[in-house]
C-alpha cells in the first residue's frame, strides 16, 4: 500500500508543480511558466520569456532581463549551433520534413524584435512568443505558395517549436489569422 501512496503523491506534485526556483530569488533564474515574469516581454531586447530561458531577476527594480545567447541583452553575438546540434537539426528536418516552405530568420529579418522598438514585434501566430534569430518558421501560412502578408507561424522542431504541427496538424488554413476571411485557394 505504500508504493500506491508514494505514486498518488507524485501523480498529484505533478499536476501541481511548484516553482523550481522560489519567486523571491534574485539572480540567475531558468524560466519555468509559473514565474512572474513569463507573460512578459523584455524591456531590454525586447524578446518574450519562454521555459529554459536563463534570465538575470531584480526584485527591487521588478525587472528580468535575457542572459540567452544571440539576444541583444545578453551581451555578445549569438552563437551559431555546434556542428553536432546542426546536424542533428538537419536530420530533424529531413526525417520530419515540412509540407510547405521555411524560412530561417536572419537577426536583420523585420520580425525579430530590436531594443528599443516602438511598437510591438510580431509573434508566431500559435504560441505567441517573438521570433528569435536563426528560427524557422512558415510565413503567410494561408497563401505560403504565394505570400501575400508577413504573419509567420513557428516550424523548428529542433528547438521544440512545432507549432505549424500544432496549430494545422494537415497543414491546410481555412481562415486567414490576418484577414479573419475563408480562404480560398490554399496555395
Amino acid at each position: 500500500m505504500r508504493l500506491e501512496e508514494e505514486l498518488t503523491r507524485g501523480i498529484e506534485a505533478g499536476l501541481a508543480p511548484a516553482p523550481s526556483e522560489p519567486e523571491t530569488r534574485e539572480g540567475r533564474a531558468v524560466t519555468v511558466p509559473s514565474h512572474w515574469w513569463f507573460n512578459l516581454v523584455c524591456r531590454t531586447c525586447g524578446h518574450t520569456f519562454r521555459r529554459g530561458d536563463a534570465v538575470l531577476v531584480d526584485l527591487v527594480a521588478r525587472m528580468v532581463r535575457h542572459l540567452e545567447p544571440g539576444l541583444d541583452c545578453a551581451g555578445g553575438p549569438g552563437a551559431e549551433p555546434s556542428a553536432t546540434v546542426a546536424e542533428f537539426a538537419a536530420g530533424l528536418q529531413d526525417g520530419w520534413p515540412a509540407s510547405v516552405p521555411l524560412i530561417r530568420l536572419a537577426k536583420d529579418d523585420w520580425r525579430v524584435p530590436r531594443p528599443g522598438q516602438r511598437q510591438a514585434a510580431p509573434r508566431c501566430r500559435y504560441c505567441a512568443h517573438t521570433f528569435r534569430p536563426g528560427e524557422h518558421v512558415v510565413v503567410c501560412p494561408c497563401r505560403v505558395g504565394d505570400p501575400s502578408c508577413g504573419a509567420a507561424v513557428h516550424r523548428d522542431p529542433a528547438r521544440g517549436l512545432s507549432c505549424w504541427e500544432r496549430w494545422q496538424p494537415d497543414g491546410v488554413v481555412a481562415i486567414c489569422p490576418v484577414a479573419k476571411t475563408k480562404v480560398t485557394d490554399h496555395g
